[in-house]
């Protein structure tokens, strides 16, 4: 595990009660998370929550951030094996029920570490480059087996580039983890999670089996489409029309 510790912060071996020690001491920090403003979580709070001292948690963590950043590593683990899941085929028969199964997977871990997260995304976006990291680490490898997915159900031919795998798998990555960020009690006042998870479900199918979209494709696309009941037209016909000698 990328959270695996050995060493309190003295560079002495961690027994089984040092372990349990640091553990109740993040744990005590998640519940804190869910109940307290950030600026009221202190070493000296979390210590009491955890039924230990102020002198104990500096043994484990540096800081507040510190412990923070250790529940981060936690969720990012998780979000690694939502990740795994885009690895296996797909049944073609099954899209939405896979993609719906990825997109559950997703919010299930939100739904556990939703403060911890919040927080990761919001020092990332402050520019802290250790939270930063840990969010690329998370986002990179989900995005990547994501567009190899698209690619291996709907293979680069024609307009469908890698490239563009790889943006629709940036957007409906987006899209999956503001989502799965909302507050439950917000999502149900609104549509509810259950039917925004399956549009977001049946949008992932259509990526999937999507045709291509390019400005040619779309082009040659109108070129041959009837008007009104007319003959189709070529390419050649709407492009270059022939001419004609003019009459005397």
């Amino acid at each position: 595990m990328a959270n695996d510790v050995t060493m309190n912060k003295q560079g002495q071996t961690l027994g089984r009660k040092g372990l349990e020690t640091r553990q109740r001491l993040m744990s005590a920090t998640r519940r804190l998370l869910y109940t307290h403003p950030l600026p009221d979580i202190t070493a000296v709070a979390i210590a009491k929550a955890a039924s230990t001292s102020s002198a104990s948690f500096y043994m484990y963590f540096d800081d507040v951030q510190d412990v923070l950043y250790a529940l981060s590593l936690d969720a990012g683990e998780e979000m690694a094996e939502v990740a795994r899941l885009l690895e296996k085929p797909w049944n073609p028969a099954r899209y939405e029920e896979e993609a719906l199964g990825i997109i559950e997977s997703l919010n299930m871990v939100w739904s556990r570490h939703r403060e911890v997260l919040r927080y990761r995304n919001l020092e990332a976006d402050r520019g802290d480059p250790r939270f930063e990291e840990l969010r690329m680490n998370t986002y990179i490898p989900f995005i990547e087996r994501f567009a190899k997915l698209i690619l291996a159900v709907n293979p680069p031919m024609g307009g469908r580039k890698k490239s563009d795998a790889y943006a629709e798998a940036t957007v409906l990555h987006a899209a999956m983890e503001r989502l799965a960020a909302l507050d439950p009690v917000v999502m149900e006042r609104g549509l509810g999670a259950k039917r925004v998870n399956a549009a977001i479900a049946r949008i992932v199918v259509q990526t999937l089996i999507g045709q291509p979209t390019d400005s040619a494709s779309m082009r040659a696309a109108a070129l041959t489409k009837p008007k009104n009941g007319a003959s189709k037209a070529t390419a050649e016909d709407a492009v270059a029309p022939e001419e004609t000698e003019p009459q005397p």
